[in-house]
C-alpha cells in the first residue's frame, strides 16, 4: 500500500485496529471476523527469525480481509543518540517493507527530535511507505502545548493520520478535542482500556472520536469483543475531513506561531527567531539553545544546502526557512514553513 492509497482510504472509512495478544495466536483470526481492519504488529525491535514468525502469522490471520501494520516505538529519551535511533529506524523499516508491513505505526513518542528523526528514516529506507504517528504524553501542564507542537511538525512530514497511543482513553479524547482544529491529517486513537472498561462502555466512545475527526480507532490490551463493538459503531459513521488542507505554523518543543497566507505572523505577542550562517558548527550551537523547552520557534536563513538540511532535520520543532529555490525544495522536503521574503513583522 502507498501513502496516498491510505490517505484514500481514511477520507471515506473509519478503520478498526486491532493488538492481538501475541500469547494467544490461535485467536487472531478471531480480530479479523469481529470486523479488524487493521492488524497491528509488536514493535519491531531485532528484526530478527522470531518477529519474522509473528509476522507471518499476523499475515495468515489477516488474510485478504485486513491490513497488517508494522510498529516501531519511541526511544527512551533519556539514551536517545539522533544517529543511532536513525540507523536502528531504517534497518526495522526496510526489514518491516521486505516482510510485506502495509504500513508503519510509530508509537509512544513524546519528543519531537526523535519523532523526526524516526520519519526521516523510514523516508530514507522506503521512500513510500504509509506513516501513521502516534503520541504518549503526560498532564504536566504543557501536554496541550507540547501536542500541538508534534501535530504541526508532523502533520507537515506527510503522515497518513496523527493520534494517540498507550494513553487513557479519556485523556485521549480530551487531548484530541483541543487538537481537532488544528489537524490537517485523519486523527486516530489507540488507547490503553484500563481495568474498568468493558466493550458496551468503549463502543459509547466512538463516535465522539470520530466527532473529534479521527479516522481510526482501537484498544491495546483488549479482546476481540472490544474489536465487535468497535465495528458495530463505526460501519454507521463516516470520517470528518480535517478543516484546513493545510497549516501555515511554525513550533518549538512547546510554543507554537501561526502566519497567514503571506507569511505574516498573526499570532499576538510572538515573534520568529532568525539565525543566518552558512556554518553547521553555528547551527550546532543555536540548536542547543533553541532544542530547549520554552525557546520561541526559529527561522533559518541558510543557503548551504547540507547546512540547511541538518538544521531543519535537527531543530526539535517545525522551522520557519529563508533560502534560494534549491534551499526551498530541500525545506520543503523536511517539513518546514518557507518564507521567499523578509517580513517586518518577523525576526
Amino acid at each position: 500500500m502507498t501513502t496516498s492509497q491510505l490517505k484514500e482510504i481514511l477520507k471515506s472509512n473509519i478503520l478498526t485496529v486491532s493488538v492481538p495478544d501475541d500469547e494467544v495466536s490461535d485467536a487472531w483470526e478471531d480480530y479479523v471476523q469481529a470486523g479488524a481492519h487493521i492488524l497491528l504488529a509488536p514493535p519491531c525491535v531485532m528484526a530478527d527469525d522470531d518477529e519474522a514468525d509473528m509476522l507471518d502469522r499476523l499475515f495468515e490471520a489477516a488474510g485478504d480481509n485486513a491490513f497488517v501494520a508494522g510498529q516501531i516505538a519511541a526511544p527512551n529519551i533519556e539514551d536517545f543518540d539522533y544517529e543511532s535511533y536513525y540507523n536502528d529506524v531504517l534497518n526495522r523499516a526496510g526489514w518491516l517493507y521486505d516482510m510485506g508491513a502495509s504500513m508503519i505505526m510509530l508509537t509512544g513518542f513524546s519528543d519531537i527530535l526523535s519523532a523526526k528523526c524516526a520519519v526521516y528514516a523510514i523516508r530514507e529506507a522506503v521512500q513510500d511507505f504509509p506513516i501513521c504517528f502516534g503520541i504518549t504524553l503526560k498532564d504536566d501542564g504543557q501536554m496541550i502545548k507540547k501536542s500541538l507542537s508534534l501535530l504541526i511538525t508532523m502533520q507537515a512530514l506527510d503522515i497518513c493520520a496523527f493520534g494517540c497511543t498507550n494513553m487513557d482513553i479519556e485523556d485521549s479524547l480530551e487531548l484530541l478535542s483541543e487538537l481537532q482544529s488544528f489537524t490537517t491529517v485523519p486523527l486516530f486513537v489507540m488507547a490503553d482500556p484500563g481495568n474498568y472498561l468493558e466493550p458496551e462502555m468503549y463502543s459509547d466512545y466512538i463516535t465522539s472520536f470520530v466527532n473529534h475527526k479521527c479516522a481510526m480507532v482501537g484498544l491495546l490490551n483488549s479482546s476481540p469483543a472490544y474489536t465487535a463493538a468497535a465495528s458495530k459503531e463505526c460501519w454507521q459513521l463516516a470520517p470528518l475531513k480535517p478543516d484546513f488542507p493545510i497549516l501555515n505554523a511554525v513550533c518549538s518543543q512547546n510554543e507554537s506561531l501561526f502566519l497567514d497566507f503571506n507569511g505574516k505572523i498573526v499570532s499576538k505577542n510572538k515573534q520568529l527567531l532568525e539565525i543566518t550562517t552558512e556554518k553547521q558548527e553555528e547551527v550546532e550551537q543555536a540548536l542547543a539553545v533553541f532544542n530547549k523547552p520554552g525557546s520561541m520557534p526559529v527561522c533559518f536563513s541558510i543557503k548551504d544546502i547540507d547546512v540547511l538540511e541538518y538544521a531543519i532535520s535537527h531543530y526539535a520543532g517545525r522551522p520557519a526557512v529563508r533560502s534560494d529555490e534549491y534551499g526551498e525544495i530541500t525545506a520543503k522536503e523536511f517539513g518546514a514553513f518557507i518564507l521567499s521574503e523578509k517580513k517586518e513583522d518577523s525576526k
